[in-house]
Order: structure tokens, then sequence, then C-alpha cells
């Protein structure tokens, strides 16, 4: 199952990202047993208007892909 949440600060407009995320369900268990996240953006896209400075000061995406 594919959920967008809010993720983590931008770190240079301070707004709060959104994440495109996968959730590895299972029939045993209500909680999802692993989440891998396949994406993540500015909503603000400043991205657009500083392309290097968001690459510097963003960490890599965190999933155990």
């Amino acid at each position: 199952m594919e959920i967008t949440r809010d993720g983590i600060t931008c770190a240079l407009c301070h707004t709060a990202t959104k994440e495109l995320v996968y959730l590895v369900l299972s029939a045993q268990s209500p909680f999802p047993q692993r989440e891998v996240i396949n994406d993540c953006w500015c909503p603000a896209d400043c991205h657009l208007t500083h392309p290097m400075q968001r690459k510097e000061a963003m960490p890599p995406l965190r999933s155990d892909a």
C-alpha cells in the first residue's frame, strides 16, 4: 500500500516535506511490518530555485530497500 505523509522539515525553507511511502502489510498484524520511502519532495518547490543547495542540505532517503 502506498501513502503520502508529512516528512522531515526542508533544510532550505523549513516547510514540512512530503514523502511517498510504501507500507509492507502482514495478514498476522494490523500494523505495517516495514516501510520504504520511495520519494521525498518539498511542496514549496524550493528545489527548483536552489537545486545544488537542496542536494547538499537534504539527507538521503531513509529506506531499508
